[in-house]
């Protein structure tokens, strides 16, 4: 635990038995070959009186002006409460946490459960030694702050990306700390700090549709005081403000194979309002087994940019990118599957026939599709309701006419 201690932080070991003594003094942890020495001349002894051991410690951590301040209390021993619980809640309030560690089967575990939980630290329990260590580091690490790094140091571009346009990094000036992370395989690592670590400083990466970011340092007076005059202070905050908002993409990208050719197509439609690139970048095309190869892009239409590039019978996963980031160009994939997996399309010769034989046509433009180009069109019509309507209308004229011709020859009759 001592080795991971930077010499900035401060270390004191307190021993307790019936009485207490400090078997190492507070002190910075600089000169770590001797605290280790007055470490290993600490002997066990009997006896357990945890609660005025702990409010010594917590005189001793109190007045430090130190950001994080954490105690360790570990025991192998039952004790009684005291005051502890009442000191565990007065260091809450002065932002001092407390982690317990309780040794062996012989230890008061509800007690120390109390003290770490009412402080905001961690209890920990364990039958045998040989996890103590771990134990200690994990939890060190945890409440003291040693993600926290507070030194000068200058940041390094990782990745030239357009977030750094107009920013000369260059004369940037050093930081004075930054907290430690690990970014994701998929993030984008744009800047980075402290060569010796490999820390990443500002890394972004899509999350769903949109895009977020991280800057491990501030943008304050306490480590970015230097940063604040720097003449591309606010251009790159500008920048990154920009980047992350969403906007419209300035090109799409498409890739296709070609089986005839066994040659792989990629074309770039930029959009209407993006300006015609005055050249095209390097563009690659990286594949399995170690391919990478330079892909000749050239301009076949207004806004319409193509190239092909022979991969012979290597197939899987195919990754087209520019050597450095851009819009207009943006990476693109393609999938080659093997040959009995891959999609041979449609069955033109059969499309064909049927097109003949119905009188149809075989792939026409969208735009000809209901054109009818002189053809004549049969339709059918049901005639029985026309002619049954004119039967009923004849029956009903004939029985009519016979009416009328009897009523007459009756009106004869009479004359």
């Amino acid at each position: 635990v001592v080795d991971h201690l930077r010499p900035v932080d401060s270390i004191g070991i307190l021993i307790f038995d019936n009485s207490f003594q400090w078997a190492v003094p507070m002190r910075r942890a600089e000169d770590k070959t001797l605290i280790k020495r007055m470490i290993s001349g600490i002997t066990p002894d009997g006896g357990t009186q945890i609660a005025p051991a702990l409010a010594e410690a917590y005189r001793k951590v109190l007045p430090s002006k130190a950001m994080f301040k954490h105690m360790v209390l570990l025991t192998d021993g039952i004790s009684e409460e005291g005051d502890s619980l009442d000191l565990a809640r007065e260091a809450l309030s002065h932002q001092v946490t407390i982690s317990t560690v309780g040794l062996g089967q012989d230890v008061n575990r509800s007690y120390l459960e109390k003290v770490a939980a009412t402080s905001g630290g961690q209890s920990y329990f364990l039958n045998e030694p040989s996890g103590l260590e771990q134990i200690l580091l994990k939890d060190v690490e945890e409440y003291s702050g040693s993600t926290t790094i507070e030194k000068p140091l200058t940041p390094i571009v990782e990745h030239k990306a357009e977030v750094l346009d107009g920013i000369d990094m260059e004369t940037a000036p050093a930081l004075k700390g930054y907290t430690r992370f690990t970014a994701k395989p998929s993030a984008d690592s744009i800047l980075g700090i402290d060569p010796a670590k490999k820390d990443p400083l500002y890394v972004r990466w899509q999350y769903g549709l949109g895009r977020a970011a991280v800057f491990s340092s501030d943008a304050k007076s306490r480590w970015a005081e230097n940063w604040v005059t720097w003449p591309g202070f606010d251009k790159f905050w500008i920048n990154v403000t920009r980047d992350l908002l969403t906007h419209t993409e300035r090109s799409e990208a498409s890739a296709q194979f070609n089986r005839t050719d066994n040659e792989i197509v990629v074309s770039y439609h930029l959009d209407s309002g993006t300006p015609e690139p005055r050249t095209v970048p390097p563009i690659y095309v990286l594949g399995p087994e170690g391919f990478e190869k330079p892909l000749q892009v050239h301009e076949t239409a207004p806004h319409v940019y193509t190239g092909k590039l022979r991969v012979g019978e290597i197939r899987g996963l195919f990754r087209i990118r520019p050597l450095s980031e851009s819009d207009v160009f943006p990476e693109v994939g393609l999938y080659r599957d093997l040959e009995e997996l891959a999609d041979y399309g449609s069955n033109d010769s059969l499309l064909s026939q049927i097109s003949t034989l119905t009188g149809g046509r075989f792939n026409p433009s969208p735009a000809s599709i209901f054109e009818r180009d002189g053809r004549s069109l049969f339709k059918t019509w049901q005639l029985w309701p026309a002619m049954l309507g004119l039967a009923i209308a004849l029956t009903i004229a004939e029985l009519a006419v016979r009416k009328s011709g009897g009523i007459l020859a009756s009106l004869r009759k009479n004359a």
